[in-house]
């Protein structure tokens, strides 16, 4: 298991003696906002040949590609259907990098 120095606040009402598949897929894409029980879970589940931490990277990059077409398109606003945590990055960064991009980039995290 990982442990961290830095532990994230902890929000009311957020249970943190359970993984939440949200914090671990943060602390697969390298972030911050998880806990000991994320990291456990996550720690368990990459000694399976799936090689989750590779495939949330993947996908992160795939995400930042199709935002930055978009984004080079003329679409400005974005809408996550995720799991929770707003992605880090994700949006803003690819719509700087985009050299015909105008004007703000908005994105909305839907919860589930």
């Amino acid at each position: 298991m990982v442990t961290s120095k830095y532990e994230p606040r902890v929000p009311e009402g957020v249970d943190t003696t359970r993984p939440s598949i949200a914090r671990i897929y943060d602390y697969l894409l390298f972030g911050k906002d998880n806990f000991a029980v994320d990291r456990a879970a996550a720690d368990k589940l990459m000694e399976s040949r799936l090689d989750p931490r590779r495939l949330a990277l993947a996908n992160r990059g795939f995400l930042r590609r199709a935002v930055r077409f978009l984004a080079q398109h003329g679409v400005s606003q974005f809408l996550d259907l995720g799991s929770g945590l707003p992605p880090r990055q994700a949006c803003t960064r690819s719509r700087a990098t985009s050299s015909r991009a105008r004007g703000w980039c908005t994105w909305t995290t839907i919860r589930w």
